[in-house]
Formats: C-alpha cells, sequence, structure tokens
C-alpha cells in the first residue's frame, strides 16, 4: 500500500466512525452549541491522545520500576497498568472538556457538561482509532475494517458513556456547587472503573468471542446509561 493511501486509509477509517456518533449525540441537543465550541473541544480531545501516551509510558515505566524493586507479580503489574490508563484516558478527556467550553460562557444550561463531555471523547477516540486503525493495516485492508467495526460500537460508545458518567456530575451540580467535588470524583470513578472492567474483557484478545460480548453488553449497557442520564440532565431548567 502507498504511504498516502496508507494514510488516507486511516484517517478515513479512524475519524469517520466518531464523526458519525458525533452527528447522532449533538441531534439529540434540543438547543445545539455553537460548532465552532463543538470543534475546539473535539480537536482538544484529539490532543488528548498525545498527553495520554505520554502518561500512559511513565506509569508503565514507573510500574515496571516499581515489580523489579518490590517483586510483584505479572498480574499485579497488569492490574497497575489497566486502572493507570484507564484514570488517566478520564481525567485527559475531562481536562479537554473543562479547559475549553467548560469554562467558557457557552457552558450556559445544565445538560451542556455532558454534550461537551461526550464530545471531548470523540475526538480522545477519533485520534485513538487513527492510530490503531494505522497499525492494522500492516494486516491488510480486511484486518482494518474489521478493527474498525468493533471499535465503531465498543471503543467509541466505551469513551462516550465514560464521559457521559462525568459530564453528568458537572450537569446534576449545575445549581449545588458545592456538591460538585463529591459529584466530580465519583464520576471519574466509575467511568475509570467501567473502562478497566472493558479492557479487562478484552485484554487476552480482542477477537475471542467471548470476551468481545461481555465487552460490547459492557458498554451497551453504558450508553444506555449515559442516554438516561442525558434526558434527565435534559430536565434541568435554567
Amino acid at each position: 500500500m502507498e504511504p498516502i493511501t496508507y494514510i488516507f486509509a486511516a484517517l478515513v477509517l479512524g475519524i469517520v466512525p466518531p464523526l458519525f456518533w458525533l452527528w447522532f449525540w449533538l441531534k439529540e441537543d434540543a438547543n445545539p452549541e455553537p460548532r465552532g465550541e463543538i470543534a475546539v473541544v473535539f480537536l482538544a480531545g484529539m490532543g488528548g491522545v498525545i498527553v495520554a501516551i505520554l502518561l500512559e509510558n511513565s506509569v508503565f515505566s514507573a510500574n515496571n520500576s516499581l515489580r523489579q524493586f518490590w517483586g510483584y507479580g505479572s498480574g499485579a503489574f497488569q492490574l497497575i497498568n489497566v486502572l493507570g490508563f484507564a484514570f488517566i484516558e478520564e481525567i485527559v478527556k475531562v481536562a479537554a472538556a473543562f479547559f475549553t467550553a467548560l469554562k467558557s460562557k457557552y457552558f450556559d444550561e445544565p445538560v451542556d457538561a455532558m454534550v461537551y463531555m461526550v464530545v471531548a471523547a470523540l475526538g480522545f477516540a477519533a485520534l485513538e482509532n487513527v492510530l490503531f486503525v494505522a497499525d492494522s493495516l500492516r494486516g491488510g485492508l480486511y484486518q482494518s475494517i474489521t478493527v474498525t467495526s468493533f471499535r465503531f460500537v465498543n471503543a467509541i460508545l466505551l469513551h462516550i458513556a465514560a464521559s457521559a458518567l462525568v459530564g453528568a456530575g458537572f450537569a446534576f451540580t449545575f445549581f449545588h456547587k458545592e456538591r460538585r467535588v463529591f459529584e466530580l470524583v465519583l464520576g471519574v470513578f466509575l467511568a475509570t472503573l467501567l473502562h478497566s472492567l472493558y479492557n479487562f474483557f478484552i485484554i487476552n484478545g480482542v477477537w475471542n468471542p467471548t470476551t468481545e460480548l461481555w465487552a460490547t453488553i459492557l458498554v451497551v449497557l453504558g450508553a444506555g446509561t449515559a442516554l438516561l442520564l442525558f434526558e434527565r440532565a435534559r430536565k434541568i431548567i435554567v
């Protein structure tokens, strides 16, 4: 495959699915946010992938050093990595939304928090997809399409569901800022737990039918919860 074709295929297969979910999510918003702000948050989410990779590499190295010093087994090593990586990705997505839209004048109604958190998550998923697809292209176009199909449902919905949990914390404390820290800590905890469980299900190989089924059930339940929370947030009157 020519380099230009390779890059084009990775970009199309990686970015188009998150853009579809972005369109689907935004059409649920009765009061659409400015397109420019949506674009900024989406790009911030993409940039968060780079930050996450750097932090995850640091966690992996630190964990490896601690393992050599303390001598704990591969199970504990894997557990720390999975929890650490999930926590990092959730915090990075929060930062992407918080330092763009959630501190701006556009955050003017409770449901906006969930909208912007999901937009950041989809930006994160987009660049993450590109990297996964680019790697899978080494195995051929068919493998890349298979990876894209799996991530179209599972990985993207995972990011949506996890970030929606955090966004709900911002939404439900719109008029009760004294509870915000607790709600956000709870949201990040639940998002990290959901993300970690997903990673555990697929850690033995994404193409294992059993783990793929459980991963799919998990993210579908998570996405259903996100929609319920979104509907509840929409009913909070400003």
